[in-house]
């Protein structure tokens, strides 16, 4: 279901933002994954490696929690896995697009902002491509964390503006 959920969230953002992201990631659950790579509280976790080559970009590895994600599946049964797996990696693909296109710092302080506009620019995306299940995905998810409000924006990506309230 990861693979599947995974590959949705690989279309839906190479559509929307003209951009393959195959190249500049890799994944990695819970079991295969080391102390630091694991983190409580969240869904996944996105960790930065430099390449041995300095004219390579760095390659962003997503370190899903399959045990907060299993919490949140035994808490709320009526869910849809590929659904739930999609939203994740559609918003850990749109971190790393915009890690590597510049428009974001890794290692910027103001964490929050950048989440906020990930969260904002992966339900925005999701609407466009409904997958089954995925509204009931984001109503749960806002049950257990409301959604960040914002007012009137316009986001630019590629030349291209999303006018949404989000």
């Amino acid at each position: 279901m990861l693979m599947k959920g995974t590959a949705l969230a690989e279309r839906i953002v190479s559509k929307e933002t003209q951009w393959s992201a195959s190249r500049f990631y890799d994944v990695k659950t819970h079991v295969d994954s080391h102390s630091e790579e694991k983190q409580d509280g969240v869904f996944a976790k996105l960790l930065r490696f430099e390449a041995s080559q300095p004219e390579r970009p760095p390659v962003y590895r997503v370190c899903i929690q399959d045990t907060e994600i299993m919490d949140f599946i035994r808490r709320v049964k009526d869910i849809d896995l590929v659904s739930l797996f999609t939203f994740i990696m559609t918003h850990e693909l749109l971190h790393i697009h915009r890690f590597s296109t510049g428009k974001a710092d890794f290692f910027d302080e103001r964490k929050e902002d950048e989440e906020a506009l990930v969260d904002s620019l992966t339900r925005l995306l999701l609407a466009k491509n409904p997958v089954t299940g995925l509204k009931n995905v984001l109503s749960l998810l806002d049950k257990v964390e409301a959604a960040p409000l914002y007012s009137f924006r316009i986001f630019a990506d590629n030349r291209r503006c999303i006018n949404a309230y989000l």
